[in-house]
């Protein structure tokens, strides 16, 4: 599994939702809320063994933007 679908994979779970697309966001995702953001975040955390900071966490708004953290984070 890549790392794209992975992380939809997690969004779905987090956000309860059946699909999850790469245009995700938390302007146009109703359940991305600010208790699902910090539940996202603890779960890619979970998922890539990876930690990751409160500025990481708050840069997080969208589908893209969570790729970018997690290619620069994950090895």
């Amino acid at each position: 599994m890549n790392l794209n679908d992975k992380v939809l994979e997690i969004m779905r779970e987090v956000f309860e939702m059946d699909t999850v697309s790469t245009d995700a966001s938390q302007k146009n995702c109703p359940k991305w809320d600010s208790l699902h953001h910090l539940t996202l975040a603890s779960e890619l955390e979970d998922a890539f063994d990876i930690e990751l900071e409160p500025e990481e966490i708050a840069e997080m708004t969208d589908f893209s933007r969570v790729i970018a953290m997690l290619e620069s984070k994950v090895k």
